[in-house]
């Protein structure tokens, strides 16, 4: 069984050498789709394949609170939340809590069947909810 995690976005991205200090989804439907590519042209069944599917966000600090899409320059993780406690990752609670504290707007990017926010500043995450986990799992199960 290979797990895939193609293209796992987060503040580790930083380095020049790597993606660089940019802001993206790390549950990129778009990414996964190339990701399994590879296999397919490897020969490598479907069956071999394991998709994960993470109840949580990659946060960020922004570097320019103007600019908050995918793509923007970020400085850092964003900040630890109360219950994971780790910079550069939020739980699907915490999230849904700055949805309801700050009474914010997702953005949902239907290419790439993710959902992110800005948030408290110069805050940005991106992460899955019940819409964007059942076009994954309808992705995948058209896969084999």
């Amino acid at each position: 069984m290979t797990n895939v995690s193609p293209y796992s976005h987060g503040s580790w991205d930083s380095p020049e050498s790597q993606i660089g200090s940019f802001v993206y989804a790390h549950t990129n439907l778009t990414e996964i789709e190339g990701a399994l590519n590879l296999f397919w042209r490897n020969n490598v069944p479907a069956d071999r394949i394991n998709l994960g599917i993470g109840f949580y966000g990659r946060s960020y600090t922004l570097e320019d609170s103007a600019c908050n899409t995918p793509g923007c320059a970020f400085k850092g993780p964003g900040v630890a939340g109360q219950c994971t406690g780790q910079g550069g990752v939020l739980s699907f609670a915490e999230i849904e809590g700055y949805i309801k504290k700050y009474e914010l707007i997702t953005v949902h990017d239907k290419e790439a069947q993710v959902k992110y926010m800005a948030f408290d500043e110069d805050q940005w995450v991106s992460y899955d909810d019940k819409e964007t986990l059942q076009k994954k799992v309808d992705f995948a199960n058209k896969q084999g």
